[in-house]
């Protein structure tokens, strides 16, 4: 199976196969921007595309084609949006989608669900929300209200890792030199001179005032909706890299501090990534999912893009993009379906020069 396994003790690939027949799979993408991108360049989305790149993402997911911009984001290595992933899963496997926005600068022209609409705000002066602990209930009751077996769960934020360097900061982790990027060159002295004068902003230490200062309004509405799945004994896929492996650390401290409830000692949460997030040198997810709960499983989905006809999937094996929009946990839920990373690759660069017809 192409399919990196990291510490599945709980046989959470066989509750997914169990769940495969006759049972509804949900996937979930929940949509922030970051008002500091606006201003310091922590993501490597360019500033001009930057708010318009979770709308175009998703509306490429769902309708095959971005309608917020001439062309998908594409990178200035030519490398293309993780979302053409996440569309040829949606296809090749009849996957349904839920765009949801937690504060999207530019509202995607697709149906979508609003759970706050204004951005995340400014991480630098600490000023990232006001209201994670309500954004957090919102997400739990989300949840509940999800028809699914299984649900996967993707995010679309630019500058997202900034945010999740914060957070993890904040919550007492060691990551400063663990946190990937989107960009072959990772800014994490940028990064973290960002995050550290924002933290001085939090009032504690608590999970919410530290979501309140450096985080994004992904964190708590996806931390949410985590709760109520596995309540329900449904299985969750984290769709992403070191963003997801910031959400896990807010669910842990969430249920620390609150809850009792052992959500990540469950066996029914997996985190599921790409290849190219884990094979990052710059970065280390293992240890962070290791160090927020040893229980927790890590995945990564192999795609053989080094194979690839297009220079721009290839751009991915040197460090380009890496993940995003859920590619790598939607695909692991494909390949456990029976799937291949050459039906990906092919479905992708079947549909390339459509996609990017105005480049």
């Amino acid at each position: 199976m192409p399919i990196i396994s990291i510490n599945d003790t709980v046989g959470f690939l066989d509750k997914i196969k169990d769940n495969i027949n006759n049972k509804k799979i949900q996937f979930s993408c929940v949509l922030s921007s970051i008002e500091t991108t606006k201003y310091i360049p922590i993501s490597g989305v360019h500033k001009d595309v930057i708010e318009y790149t979770p709308a175009a993402d998703m509306e490429l997911v769902m309708v095959g084609k971005s309608l917020s911009m001439p062309n998908p984001p594409i990178d200035a290595t030519g490398c293309p949006t993780p979302a053409t992933i996440t569309r040829a899963n949606v296809v090749l496997n009849n996957i349904p989608v839920l765009t949801i926005d937690a504060g999207s600068a530019i509202k995607p022209k697709i149906p979508y669900m609003s759970v706050d609409s204004a951005p995340t705000g400014d991480i630098y002066k600490g000023k990232a929300m006001p209201n994670s602990k309500e954004l957090f209930k919102i997400g739990e009751l989300l949840g509940k209200n999800i028809i699914s077996d299984t649900l996967i769960i993707g995010e679309c934020v630019p500058g997202g890792t900034t945010t999740a360097l914060g957070v993890l900061m904040g919550l007492g982790y060691d990551a400063k030199d663990k946190i990937s990027s989107g960009s072959v060159d990772n800014p994490i002295g940028l990064k973290l001179k960002v995050v550290e004068t924002g933290l001085k902003k939090a009032k504690s230490n608590n999970v919410f005032e530290v979501l309140n200062a450096v985080g994004d309004k992904m964190m708590p509405v996806v931390a949410g909706m985590v709760f109520s799945s596995i309540n329900q004994n449904k299985p969750v896929i984290l769709a992403g890299g070191t963003q997801m492996a910031s959400v896990l650390s807010v669910i842990q401290k969430i249920d620390e501090k609150y809850k009792k409830e052992n959500i990540l000692n469950s066996g029914l949460v997996a985190l599921g990534t790409t290849e190219f997030v884990l094979n990052d040198k710059n970065a280390d997810l293992k240890s962070l999912v290791e160090q927020i709960n040893q229980n927790v499983p890590l995945f990564a989905s192999k795609f053989n893009y080094e194979n690839s006809k297009l220079d721009g999937l290839k751009s991915y094996c040197s460090g380009s993009v890496k993940e995003g929009v859920g590619a790598g946990g939607i695909s692991l839920y494909s390949y456990v379906s029976g799937l291949t990373p050459e039906d990906i690759k092919l479905y992708v660069e079947e549909h390339y020069s459509n996609w990017f017809n105005n480049i």
